[in-house]
């Protein structure tokens, strides 16, 4: 490859790396997108970054995730409202949870510290993956009723 190829290539590279060199640290070592599908994989190929399963988020940020999702038109229609009314109304939910605030802000807290912030993401990527997620969590939402 001639030197002016070389440049130029690296020149096409540099907004990709810039978006890479972004994304939230704390999203790395996740084990894979579990429930989202092959789509919200292919979204993220490539980045480092993985989701986790929402399958095995506590109810309470189940919850507090659907409230964000709510409350930032990622789900459409009435549907999600009127889960997320039955879901805050369920005998056992805590409300007061840090895991329940986390999901209010757009975190999927996995546990032992880690987690992985929707709110952090930028750009097109944010629209897409949130809206992946979004619909895995009220899937996982509709499986606690």
């Amino acid at each position: 490859m001639k030197k002016s190829n070389r440049f130029l290539a690296l020149l096409a590279a540099l907004p990709v790396a810039a978006a890479l060199y972004t994304a939230p640290a704390h999203a790395e070592g996740f084990g894979g997108l579990g429930g989202l599908g092959g789509d919200a994989s292919s979204l993220l190929s490539g980045s480092g970054m993985s989701v986790p399963s929402v399958s095995s988020l506590a109810p309470s940020n189940v919850t507090g995730l659907l409230g964000y999702c709510v409350q930032n038109n990622y789900l459409q229609g009435n549907s999600p409202s009127t889960l997320l009314s039955s879901l805050k109304q369920k005998a056992g939910l805590d409300t007061s949870s840090s895991q329940y605030s986390n999901g209010q802000n757009g975190i999927l807290d996995t546990g032992n510290g880690n987690t992985f912030s929707l709110a952090s993401l930028k750009g097109n990527l944010k629209q897409k993956v949130t809206t992946k997620v979004c619909n895995a969590v009220l899937k996982q939402g509709k499986s606690l009723l």
